[in-house]
């Protein structure tokens, strides 16, 4: 009879087992990796890109803020975890969630008011998901790298009183324009920012340029914000698997406009 009970036992664990594995949308990692999971409808824009997202879900009793993370120019929203997981895990150890977003993975001139459409698609679907994650939608802090940082630029400064925050890391060189092209949203409703970049005033790459940024910090100061809450970092160097480089004030950052 033991034998039975224990050939049953094994049966409803192997049936168990096979249904897990047969869910491919939201496998979970044992440290709450929700990895590729679809927020809208398009799989594939031009090939390893559509409308995917990661959830880096923080452990808590309670409802867990979430930075919300927008990846560089040919990159993915694997490389949260596969590039520059030191960040995340900072927040996750600090019980602040980190969600990573995809969309069309090249920006150009033709298709970034597309990819600005699908960040408010995507945070929809955060809003909308917020309790199964363990997600505060009123403790949100909106960045990205690069191309990242005009991909998240309109959301970011849309006055949805849930986004407390900004955090850019190396902006791309026309976010400034982007941000003249949209009508100037920087006002005094605008959160605080923080931009952080590889290298200096006089020395990067053209493209990363603190003196792009330095525009975008004008307009806050001019706007009434104090240095604090609209500050620019330079010679942070780069982010990796062993170094926070330009996230070094990210979790400062967040537990500032947390707290």
């Amino acid at each position: 009879m033991k034998y039975l009970l224990n050939l049953s036992l094994l049966a409803v664990l192997l049936l168990l087992g096979a249904c897990k594995k047969e869910n491919p949308e939201n496998p979970v990692s044992p440290n709450n990796y929700h990895l590729n999971i679809l927020y809208g409808t398009e799989q594939n824009y031009s090939g390893n890109d559509g409308q995917w997202l990661n959830v880096y879900q923080a452990t808590s009793s309670q409802a867990t803020p979430v930075y919300i993370w927008a990846h560089g120019n040919g990159h993915t929203y694997m490389d949260a975890h596969e590039k520059y997981e030191p960040f995340v895990t900072s927040l996750l150890d600090n019980e602040i969630s980190v969600i990573s977003w995809e969309s069309i993975k090249q920006m150009d001139d033709l298709n970034y008011v597309d990819i600005l459409d699908d960040a408010d698609l995507m945070f929809q679907w955060v809003k909308d998901n917020a309790e199964t994650y363990n997600l505060d939608t009123t403790k949100i802090i909106i960045g990205g790298h690069s191309r990242g940082t005009i991909a998240s630029w309109r959301l970011a400064q849309s006055g949805d009183p849930g986004i407390i925050g900004i955090y850019h890391g190396d902006a791309a060189g026309n976010l400034d324009d982007v941000n003249d092209v949209l009508g100037n949203l920087v006002s005094i409703q605008s959160p605080p920012i923080r931009m952080s970049y590889t290298q200096n005033f006089v020395t990067n790459d053209g493209q990363h340029d603190p003196n792009e940024g330095q525009i975008i910090i004008d307009l806050y100061s001019g706007s009434g914000f104090s240095t604090e809450d609209a500050k620019l970092l330079i010679d942070q160097g780069y982010p990796s698997m062993t170094d926070f480089g330009f996230y070094t004030d990210l979790l400062p950052f967040c537990l500032y406009v947390i707290n």
